[in-house]
């Protein structure tokens, strides 16, 4: 249970290359991401359409994982050792277990109590739709009968029966729908076994790459059909990663792919183990936990959970992962012989007790574009809007904005049905709690019913300004979150898509211009007005302006801090809203230290181990506030901050040479421009310049037709993006909408 690594690829002329770009100022891809405040958030959910199996996949909202394998006959003992460093299903490597060792231990694996039916009950019994079980883990040994490999259950256990086999029947028989884990990694295979290493997150031998492929093609071929393939570890090649998407797609269509596969070739986000985001994900994604949070395999001497507080805290977070948006996949680790942990029967037991009464809040829902307050947030499925209170609101009020429908009942969800009031003020609706008892174990559930599903009216509006222009751009836009990253360790928010809402435009005719720098030059942008969609071929443009470079902002020398251990893009060690190269910074007081010699373009040469990470610091001076491009780049992923503002974030290069242009609107004072590299595996380069030709285009949209004194929409979306989590990588663009000159 860990993410993949993506191999970045590098080119031994990647320095020529990186001054080549600055050369020519060519464009680079950009993952960008900014503060993620979802209040009132308006999300535009015609930019995503689902298929009709991805639909059916978020519908699902709950899941259940099992951990079953070799490992579980240990119960993370070894030489009546416990050993607690790592997971339990990976004792082979943290023990560590000589392989051959390992592999003899097969013969004793004989599970006599397991029972797939009981399983495919239990999920049932729980409130689950799906049931996803480990084919193979990272110990290379085979819950199925393949034929590509003796280290099966079949043929090297006395148990001799394919579980994989039995569990799919069993699913299908109790209705629910049927997945597979497979780890991409293989410590036991003759065909290019992986190393183990700190962190799992190896490449993939061409031998075993085959492997790989004919073990799919036979999952895909004998077990019916598979809602999900949930892949794991490796750090991929990008052909490797498409050509098992290819072969998965070819042989089940339907089949949800795991973005574990790296490189962008998942359907659907997978955080980071036993992780939650606190803002919405507009693509489908998932968060994954275990009901013990240190392990995923069975452990023998793991303290037992408090089922009660365990329960309340796995419902809190399925509350919180479907209300942004996500599916829940929530683990177990049966023991050795096939049974069923006591206390993980009871916790899934509560699960289902409570969605019993409160699963039309879950299922079948979406987001509702109100986004979360302090008490929660709501959920929704025409005609009704369910809100989840998981606190006390203040004044014991709901206060939304933008509610239009009239409203037949609002009431708790569960009898006897407490009523609750409505009243309007303006655009204002707020629903007054009264006497309704409240109750926290984990929320309760308001049922709101319309009698016409809701046209929003969107919480941010865009005027026009003084010179009646409606002026759009990346930071006054509502954005469209996803998650791309290289790894477990760096994975990021990326925004797939760009929208606004103009607010009463005349009735006289317009002009629509679009102006951007080279980070947006040669991409294909589909822009959509009022459902009116045009594709933009951004390389073809009427004219381009230069700014003049005396205005120029006024960077610093460079200040570093590092190397920090580990590619947590979420931490940092001290805060990022400001710093100064003459104060210590950080929790442990460091000053930040000069890099010396260093002209901008040139590279950063610090020399990091895999796994570690730098932070650069520039001081900016402008004189007035002003625009500057700055071309930012490195061979891995970074992010950077402008007074505290996430202004970029790339959890992993998009091309050989991953060079950025910012347009980045510097305050008219001392900025602080605060830069974290990450390096995911050697060949670590970085730099950043100043000296770019301050340059930008403008190309002019046919369309004109507004609706006059209404609320206009606008959206911007990739033509033809690679994978749903693409980054849409226009930060700079700015869409101007003008009446046209006589």
């Amino acid at each position: 249970m860990e993410k993949s690594i993506r191999d970045p690829h590098q080119s031994p002329n990647s320095n020529m290359k990186f001054r080549s770009i600055l050369i020519l100022f060519s464009i680079g891809v950009v993952i960008t991401a900014c503060n993620k405040n979802t209040s009132d958030d308006h999300s535009d959910y015609s930019i995503h359409t689902d298929t009709e199996y991805a639909s059916a996949w978020r519908n699902d909202k709950l899941g259940l994982m099992v951990h079953f394998g070799l490992y579980s006959m240990l119960g993370g003992v070894y030489h009546d050792q416990p050993i607690s460093k790592g997971y339990s299903e990976q004792i082979m490597a943290h023990a560590p277990i000589p392989a051959a060792e390992y592999k003899s231990m097969a013969a004793s694996f004989n599970p006599t109590a397991w029972s797939a039916d009981s399983i495919a009950q239990l999920a049932v019994r729980g409130g689950f739709k799906s049931v996803v079980i480990t084919a193979k883990h990272h110990d290379g040994f085979n819950l199925y009968d393949s034929q590509f490999s003796d280290f099966t259950i079949t043929k090297a256990t006395p148990f001799k029966r394919d579980i994989i086999k039995e569990m799919s029947e069993a699913c299908s028989n109790a209705g629910l729908r049927f997945g597979v884990y497979y780890s991409l990694i293989d410590w036991n295979t003759p065909e290019g076994a992986t190393t183990i290493s700190t962190h799992n997150a190896d490449t993939i031998a061409p031998t075993l790459h085959t492997l790989n492929l004919n073990q799919i093609r036979e999952l895909c071929t004998n077990y019916g059909n598979l809602s999900e393939i949930w892949f794991d570890m490796g750090s991929l090649t990008i052909s490797q990663s498409k050509e098992i998407r290819a072969l998965v797609k070819d042989l089940q269509p339907d089949c949800m792919i795991s973005g574990r596969l790296g490189n962008g070739q998942g359907d659907f986000v997978v955080l980071g183990d036993n992780q939650l985001v606190d803002y919405k994900i507009e693509t489908p994604w998932q968060a994954v936990a275990s009901i013990h949070k240190e392990t995923w395999g069975y452990r023998s001497w793991q303290t037992p959970p408090n089922v009660e507080v365990v329960s309340q805290e796995i419902l809190t977070n399925l509350t919180k992962a479907v209300f942004r948006g996500g599916n829940y996949l929530l683990n177990i680790g049966p023991k050795g012989d096939g049974s069923i942990v006591a206390a993980e029967k009871q916790i899934i037991s509560k699960i289902g007790d409570w969605l019993t009464l409160h699963g039309e809040a879950i299922y079948h829902t979406r987001p509702f574009y109100i986004g979360e307050k302090n008490w929660g947030a709501c959920t929704y499925n025409p005609p009704y809007i369910y809100a989840h209170v998981l606190k006390s609101p203040d004044e014991g009020k709901l206060i939304f904005y933008g509610l239009k429908g009239d409203f037949v009942t609002a009431s708790t969800l569960l009898p006897p049905y407490h009523p609750i009031t409505a009243t309007r003020d303006g655009s204002t609706t707020i629903f007054d709690l009264g006497m309704a008892p409240l109750s926290f174990s984990p929320s309760t559930i308001f049922r709101i019913e319309q009698n016409q599903p809701d046209i929003p009216t969107p919480a941010k509006l865009n005027y026009a300004n003084t010179q009646n222009k409606y002026e759009l751009t990346y930071h006054n836009a509502n954005l469209s979150w996803s998650e791309d990253g290289a790894n477990y360790y760096a994975t990021t928010p990326s925004v797939v898509a760009m929208s606004w809402d103009m607010a009463a435009p005349k009735e006289v005719p317009y002009e629509v211009l679009v102006y951007y720098t080279q980070q947006e030059k040669n991409k294909i942008v589909n822009l959509t007005i009022n459902g009116h969609t045009e594709k933009l071929d951004l390389s073809k443009y009427k004219t381009f302006r230069q700014t003049d470079a005396s205005n120029a902002a006024i960077p610093s020398n460079v200040y570093t801090q590092g190397p920090y251990s580990g590619l947590n893009m979420d931490s940092h060690p001290g805060p990022l809203s400001w710093a100064y190269a003459g104060e210590p910074w950080g929790q442990n007081g460091v000053n930040w230290k000069e890099v010396l010699n260093l002209e901008q373009g040139n590279f950063i040469d610090l020399k990091p181990e895999p796994m570690q990470s730098y932070y650069y610091l520039v001081s900016v001076l402008a004189y007035k506030p002003l625009n500057w491009i700055v071309a930012l780049g490195s061979d891995d992923a970074f992010q950077a901050w402008l007074n505290g503002k996430l202004i970029h974030s790339s959890g992993y290069p998009q091309a050989e040479s991953n060079v950025v242009f910012l347009d980045i609107p510097f305050e008219g004072e001392t900025n602080a421009l605060i830069i974290k590299h990450l390096n995911v595996k050697g060949d670590f380069k970085t730099f950043y310049s100043f000296l770019v030709d301050q340059i930008r285009f403008e190309k002019e949209v046919s369309f004109d037709k507004f609706i006059p004194q209404a609320i206009n929409h606008v959206s911007l979306t990739l033509a033809n993006p690679d994978h749903p989590t693409e980054s849409l990588g226009t930060p700079n663009i700015k869409i101007v909408i003008q009446q046209k000159k006589k």
